[in-house]
């Protein structure tokens, strides 16, 4: 009598352990992607393409809004593509559970990968997310946040199958807006001291790779826009990543001053500025036909640049080479939006910084995970048998 008594009220201990465990994600949606910016009614919902499934479970239904709808399947690698209004950098993704997810356990996918693209055919990973990031609850809204600074007009989600058994089941799949790397350029920037006669230094927020190459946190888009020679932006490969400026306002350019990156002259070689006003259709203003012949500012005057007809975001690209730049700089003058531009006026104000997300803060598990093993470890002792836990983020 007294090991059942004992035994009851272990388990009591132990799912209340549990639903403490879970309770860092929401049954509410405003609650969990506290701060968040939601992009629910920016995808085309004419562009939605996916995976077959079960009668009215289709893919279009986890960009309605409405946890009581969901996509279940039984093909895979289930796969769901789709077309958002323009072009957004995504920070992170809002999953929900289905409405029987914890009658059928398992139906959660196994593993999950986002990814992104500019054509709708070449794909970027962007996130990879597993089975112990949900639990087999109902209705329940997961959080998932992660570094990305590029943007994105068509997206991809891919699902390999389901944690356990034949069938696949989530009801809402929400991209979070996030941003680039939101940060400005350093009092000491520019430092070429090469200031054309017309038009000033356009300052605005660094868009672009938040990292560089192999994950490099300082060789990022600001190592570019630094005033310094010998730190340098390193894309993540050929064409894979910008370094750029959002000027907060259209600038006709009236010269650039590029800095190539010491003992990497030949990467020069094919360098592109582009200006763009959606971040999404991009215009090149200027193409490097050669390599660097020297370890030196090189200095495009008004006259080599092209399509120069006044764009708010400019970027550092490359798609030749590997892309690598010590600096750049781009000098221009101010077009007035409401009457005609002035050719020989230059704007002397710069753009204010994008003001940055505020970042969603994991609850601290660690007492909840030691009384959760230590429960554990006394319900085995009497047979009791184990149980999954949620990965915290």
């Amino acid at each position: 009598m007294k090991k059942s008594v004992i035994s009851i009220v272990l388990c009591a201990i132990l799912l209340f352990t549990l639903s403490i465990a879970v309770s860092s994600a929401s049954e509410d949606l405003a609650t969990e992607a506290a701060g968040k910016t939601l992009l629910i009614d920016k995808v085309k919902q004419d562009s939605i393409v996916g995976t077959g499934s079960f009668a009215n479970e289709e893919a279009k239904n986890l960009f309605d809004d409405d946890p009581g709808t969901k996509f279940c399947t039984n093909i895979f690698p289930a796969v769901v593509t789709w077309e958002m209004d323009k072009a957004y950098v995504v920070g992170g993704v809002v999953i929900c559970t289905a409405n029987d997810n914890a009658s059928y356990p398992g139906r959660n996918p196994a593993t999950w990968i986002l990814y992104g693209s500019n054509d709708g055919t070449n794909y970027t990973k962007i996130y990879e997310g597993s089975a112990a990031d949900l639990d087999d609850v109902n209705f329940t809204y997961y959080l998932f946040t992660f570094n990305n600074s590029s943007s994105y007009t068509h997206y991809k989600l891919e699902i390999p199958g389901p944690e356990s058994g034949t069938v696949m089941q989530i009801s809402e799949f929400i991209l979070v807006e996030g941003s680039s790397t939101g940060k400005t350029p350093p009092a000491d920037y520019p430092s070429s001291g090469l200031k054309p006669a017309k038009g000033d230094i356009i300052l605005g927020t660094i868009i672009g790779n938040e990292v560089g190459w192999g994950g490099n946190a300082n060789a990022g888009a600001h190592a570019a826009f630094d005033g310094d020679v010998v730190t340098f932006f390193d894309p993540l490969g050929i064409g894979d990543g910008y370094a750029g400026i959002d000027a907060g306002a259209k600038y006709i350019l009236t010269q650039i001053v590029i800095h190539p990156r010491d003992g990497f002259l030949d990467r020069y070689y094919g360098a592109e500025i582009q200006g763009s006003n959606d971040m999404e259709n991009w215009t090149t203003l200027f193409f490097a036909e050669d390599a660097a012949a020297e370890w030196d500012w090189q200095v495009i005057t008004e006259d080599m640049i092209q399509n120069n007809t006044g764009y708010r975001y400019f970027r550092y690209f490359n798609e030749v080479m590997h892309g690598d730049v010590g600096e750049v700089e781009l000098y221009g003058y101010k077009v007035e939006e409401t009457a005609a531009t002035d050719a020989t006026a230059s704007a002397t104000e710069a753009s204010e910084p994008a003001a940055e997300a505020p970042v969603a803060t994991a609850p601290a598990t660690a007492d909840m995970m030691s009384v959760a093993i230590f429960s554990v470890a006394l319900a085995g002792a009497i047979g009791f048998v184990s149980y999954k836990k949620r990965r915290s983020l």
